[in-house]
């Protein structure tokens, strides 16, 4: 393996979901793939599309997971449909600078958030979750 990709993050709130992931965390929506309103790519500053958001409509179930099912084949049968939280995955975490400017977004954004100093590593951490309930890890290397 070289490098992670992207990760994919279904939500019932595209429109927030964006929002949180441009405005607080910093990464810029841009070009999607797909079909305006079914989802969204949020790009990191070297222009790599890292988060990819697929719009969930909750009022047809049926038909988001027969969607799920075209792509991924026999492997929804073992897909959990789940529509808050990190289910088995823990966090998703973002190399970050600027710290001071991120604790003011956050603060901005009246988010509750967990400041982590980690010395022996060299890193500060920001702990905190969108809009989803997904925890995200904002790592500062080197600052204060």
């Amino acid at each position: 393996m070289a490098a992670l990709e992207h990760c994919n993050i279904r939500t019932v709130d595209l429109v927030e979901t964006v929002r949180f992931y441009s405005e607080v965390v910093g990464l810029e929506a841009g070009p999607f793939p797909g079909k305006d309103g079914q989802g969204a790519w949020l790009y990191d500053e070297a222009g790599v599309a890292v988060i990819h958001v697929t719009a969930l409509d909750l009022t047809d179930a049926d038909g988001a997971m027969e969607r799920l099912r075209d792509r991924l084949g026999e492997l929804a049968a073992h897909v959990d449909f789940e529509t808050r939280g990190t289910g088995v995955i823990d966090h998703i975490a973002f190399r970050c600078e600027d710290f001071p400017s991120m604790v003011k977004r956050l603060q901005a954004a009246g988010l509750y958030h967990r400041v982590r100093h980690l010395p022996q590593l060299g890193l500060v951490q920001i702990l905190v979750n969108d809009p989803n309930g997904i925890t995200l890890e904002l790592n500062f290397r080197g600052e204060a």
